[in-house]
């Protein structure tokens, strides 16, 4: 039996530990997830606490995971950022905060070339359809195999291939390559 799976055993009947082990294994990836989406820390915390609170309950009446934990957890966190913004009847745009794109440097004409190349990329997803963007933070934000991208957007893995291959295309071309010599 697999670690996943004796896990979902053990919390399908709420024991605490195995309870307290999946908060910790699945948060971080949740709570960055939602800060990408929404990027107001305090709403951040609130719909964290609400995606869990939802796992539970999902729990509780036996519904969990069928193959993938982190692709449940994360169709649960998309449904719950999606319900906000329905309950807010807007969608605002989120700045990508570079610690997420490129690690510190000192030399300040990196530093100057990646915050451009970074302000360039967000400018380039922002004009992905919504589904595309999806794909490509869940993907290459959080790390998350087909398989669990496609159980998180309730798609085939197929279309989840499909939707990629067009977002790093479109993102390609939006996105031109330059030397630092073009740069500086």
């Amino acid at each position: 039996m697999s670690n996943d799976q004796q896990l979902l055993e053990k919390a399908k009947q709420l024991d605490p530990d195995a309870l307290r082990e999946f908060h910790h294994r699945f948060y971080e990836m949740v709570a960055r997830y939602v800060q990408f989406k929404v990027g107001d820390q305090r709403t951040v915390e609130d719909l964290c606490g609400e995606i869990f609170v939802r796992a539970l309950e999902a729990l509780r009446r036996g519904s969990a995971w069928r193959d993938s934990p982190q692709g449940w957890i994360m169709g649960i966190a998309r449904n719950v950022v999606a319900d906000h913004y329905r309950q807010r009847e807007r969608m605002p745009e989120v700045q990508l905060n570079e610690q997420v794109t490129a690690a510190e440097h000192t030399n300040p004409l990196h530093q100057a070339i990646r915050s451009e190349r970074t302000r360039e990329l967000v400018q380039a997803i922002r004009q992905l359809t919504d589904e595309q963007r999806e794909v490509i933070v869940l993907r290459f934000l959080e790390g998350m195999d087909i398989q669990s991208v496609a159980q998180a957007l309730n798609k085939k893995p197929g279309a989840i291939k499909g939707l990629q291959f067009r977002a790093m295309r479109t993102l390609a071309e939006l996105i031109q390559p330059q030397s630092m010599e073009d740069t500086v």
